[in-house]
């Protein structure tokens, strides 16, 4: 009896294991999570804890440590988990797998071998199992000391697999990076390579290189702002997907977002239901267009009014503003959304909007989605700076996208449409399932849309314009079963990007 006490009891062990738990789980320390809050910012388990479902995060490698370096500052440094927190969980009780960057945790969590080993765990998780990852981005680069120490090389890659996985995991299983603080260098790479990414305003920044060290090499000051901020990348550059304004509706948004996709490529988006009637006819959209034709207006009234209970997610917002692109349903049915927008540049097709919708089409495409298309554009914008730029390989990459994606496509024309622009907003030649048209359309510029329906037949039918949202989910619903066996094999196709 006395030798048994020599070893503490499972109740003795289980209350050690809680203890180190709750240490752990605080991270970098209470002052690191207030000087965190203080800076107007939830720390990662919070945004974790936001996203996920109550109750049904399971954390891994929890215990991880850090990778010595033999850089005495560094190695004498605990950082729990090496900076990121992985698991599984449910949202609207759909697994996901998710990492997310422990700012916190201590040294910026910066990349380093046994991150990049858990983050890289997870997504392969995510394609073995069959469901999205999600990453949520909070880190100030890479740990050089990790990338050049002692263990440079050894066991663990420090980072060649986070550009790996997620290429493998691309059209297998959704996947969305949620920009919430930092990114430079090493870890603005792989984020990148996720399906969508979010960021957040006057929070998120990105850039490969910081304004410092610009200055050293080009000898010119710049601000974080210009070079890497969320409404540059939003407005500029165009890598970012969708803009929100504070943590919490950055993680709000993709929550309701991967309500509108499977689980992976294998699947169908699910359906859901809903109070509005398919039948539901709006008379509202006999006002929209102007009577003169060329005039300005907002395509997203049309879309407003087409779609189930006036809701849609708009990707891309503020690029390329002269198309859109956006997920809403349909008779419950996902659909992507992509319209010439007349209120902008007149909704002609340019570099910007051809690029913005080839990827967003092959994003549907790779997960099941099918596709609408709501046309109203003079056509192209062929000046000289647009074709020294690659207009024409840009417009390619449009039409590309439409004719290898095998979703169901629906055109209907509510406006201008030239010959040319036809081929960036989809066609019966180019695998549409129906192509329906408002009493406005004009084909080819100058052909009435009853020429259109009853000599070249490129039109099914021209119908009242309150009958959008009817004669589009009747189309969705009908197209739901399609298949394409005709095509013949091959690995991928050769878009002209």
């Amino acid at each position: 009896m006395e030798e048994a006490r020599q070893y503490p009891t499972m109740r003795e062990r289980v209350a050690e294991l809680s203890r180190q738990r709750e240490r752990m789980e605080l991270s970098g320390g209470i002052k690191a999570i207030e000087k965190q809050h203080e800076r107007g910012k939830l720390t990662a388990r919070e945004r974790v804890a936001k996203l996920l479902d109550p109750g049904s995060f399971t954390e891994l490698n929890l215990w991880a440590k850090p990778t010595p370096t033999g850089f005495a500052e560094v190695d004498s440094r605990e950082v729990i988990g090496d900076g990121v927190i992985t698991g599984y969980g449910e949202i609207n009780g759909r697994m996901v797998y998710i990492y997310a960057h422990d700012f916190v945790a201590g040294l910026g969590a910066t990349q380093a071998a046994v991150q990049n080993w858990k983050v890289c765990r997870i997504m392969d998780a995510a394609v073995k199992m069959g469901v999205p990852y999600i990453g949520i981005v909070d880190s100030a680069g890479v740990r050089l000391h990790d990338a050049f120490g002692i263990a440079a090389g050894r066991g663990v890659s420090f980072g060649t697999d986070v550009w790996y996985a997620p290429a493998v995991a691309s059209g297998v299983v959704p996947s969305i990076t949620l920009l919430l603080g930092a990114s430079y260098a090493g870890t603005a790479y792989s984020p990148m390579l996720a399906d969508l990414f979010f960021m957040v305003r006057g929070e998120s920044f990105m850039s490969l290189a910081s304004p410092e060290l610009l200055k050293e090499v080009t000898f010119h000051d710049v601000t974080h702002e210009e070079i890497g901020a969320a409404a540059m990348h939003a407005e500029i550059s165009g890598s970012c997907d969708y803009l929100a304004e504070s943590d919490e509706k950055c993680l709000e948004k993709c929550r309701e977002l991967l309500g509108f996709l499977p689980s992976n490529c294998r699947e169908k988006p699910p359906t859901v239901d809903n109070s509005d009637s398919p039948e539901r006819r709006d008379e509202e959209l006999l006002d929209i267009i102007p009577l003169i034709p060329g005039e300005a207006y907002d395509m997203h009234q049309v879309i407003w009014h087409i779609v189930d209970n006036h809701h849609f997610i708009e990707l891309k917002k503020e690029y390329a503003p002269n198309i859109i692109t956006a997920l809403a349903r349909l008779g419950g049915r996902p659909v992507g959304i992509v319209a010439n927008n007349p209120a902008n540049l007149s909704g002609v097709i340019d570099i910007a909007a051809a690029e913005k919708e080839a990827r967003f089409i092959r994003f549907c495409d790779a997960y099941n989605v099918p596709l609408t298309f709501l046309v109203d554009t003079p056509g192209y914008l062929a000046t000289l700076e647009e074709e020294r730029r690659g207009l024409l390989r840009h417009v390619a990459m449009a039409t590309f996208a439409i004719c290898e994606a095998t979703v169901p496509k629906i055109t209907l024309y509510i406006g201008r449409c030239s010959h040319e622009a036809a081929l960036a907003m989809s066609t019966r030649e180019m695998g549409n399932e129906a192509a329906f048209a408002w009493p406005t359309a004009q084909l080819d510029l100058t052909e009435t849309v009853y020429h259109a329906a009853s000599t070249c037949l490129s039109i099914d039918d021209v119908i009242d314009p309150r009958d959008s949202r009817p004669v589009l989910v009747k189309a969705l619903k009908i197209a739901e079963g399609k298949t394409e066996s005709e095509r013949p094999a091959k690995k991928q196709g050769n878009i002209p990007l």
